[in-house]
């Protein structure tokens, strides 16, 4: 790979903190030939001391001058190549200040610990369990290895920058395995996308309703893949509040449905019933779908009853 250190033509606030680019063009590295990379150079003060720095796949990297950031650079980067790949995702323990890449490769996720295992599995949600086992395991997740968890964040493809997941697509049903994928908006605002059976799932924006395309996309090809038995069973979750402020203007209200004196919103849109969850501690809300609106109350009491909050008839 070449990397060269430019200064940002942006003459605005962004471009005074970031006041050079780390221009990264893949030669041979990866199978992405051909793919540039334009990285932020920070700058921080110290008195009257300035140092520089880059974050990449949620590790930093700082000098003392921004020419010397291409040897350490260089360096993160050729390490966290595997199989021919930068990472899609990281994991991140918040505590414990730890980060684990995690890499897409055919039709299996797979998470590496440094100088430790690695986990695969089809599912991103297996691969998260495998090492979050394993990291309570040697003590580095939590106090005691019992409160800290995993967040998952997305890699920039533009400026290998960490991405927040603008919602989940989830399944969760008993006795069968769970399906978990952030969902991440692309650098051009102009898509929302999922890595999902093999590939890269991706839908235009559309004022919201491309929650529940991208939804039934996915749905389709997991059903087709054997790993999901109804449709229905995927849903969207811990999504932000402005896309469901944008995807409510496509919906009809309807009644409330009361499940264990819990009220949640019903609506619909002509080709599914949702009833919607608040989640007021993250500020984010989930979504139940179901064909029918007695279909979407059995499902929205079956997944109540999952997570202890409906006591179970048996």
């Amino acid at each position: 790979m070449k990397i060269t250190v430019e200064r940002n033509p942006a003459d605005d606030t962004y471009g005074r903190t970031h006041p050079y680019i780390a221009r990264v063009e893949i030669i041979s590295a990866t199978m992405n030939v051909g793919t540039v990379y334009q990285i932020p150079v920070f700058v921080e003060y110290s008195g009257l001391q300035k140092t520089f720095g880059v974050d990449v796949c949620g590790f930093r990297v700082m000098a003392k001058h921004p020419q010397q950031i291409i040897e350490p650079l260089s360096r993160l980067l050729h390490g966290l190549i595997n199989a021919a790949r930068l990472p899609h995702y990281v994991f991140i323990a918040r505590r414990a200040r730890a980060v684990f890449p995690v890499y897409t490769i055919d039709n299996e996720v797979m998470a590496i610990t440094q100088g430790g295992p690695y986990f695969k599995h089809v599912e991103l949600a297996k691969v998260r369990e495998y090492l979050t086992d394993y990291l309570h395991q040697i003590g580095v997740l939590g106090e005691k290895g019992l409160s800290d968890k995993l967040h998952v964040r997305g890699i920039s493809q533009f400026t290998l920058g960490l991405r927040r997941p603008i919602f989940y697509l989830k399944k969760r049903v008993t006795g069968q395995t769970d399906f978990w994928a952030p969902v991440f908006q692309a650098a051009d605002g102009k898509t929302i996308y999922v890595y999902a059976v093999n590939q890269r799932r991706e839908v235009p924006k559309a004022e919201g309703t491309e929650v529940l395309e991208l939804r039934e996309l996915v749905a389709k090809a997991l059903h087709a893949d054997g790993r999901l038995q109804n449709v229905f069973d995927l849903r969207p979750d811990r999504m932000f509040h402005y896309l469901w402020e944008e995807l409510k203007n496509h919906l009809y209200e309807e009644r409330p449905l009361t499940v264990n004196q819990i009220e949640l919103p019903r609506f619909r849109d002509g080709l599914h019933w949702l009833a919607l969850e608040t989640r007021p501690d993250e500020e984010r809300v989930g979504l139940f779908l179901g064909s029918t609106a007695e279909d979407l109350a059995q499902r929205v009491r079956a997944d109540f009853q999952r997570r202890g909050l409906l006591p179970d008839p048996a």
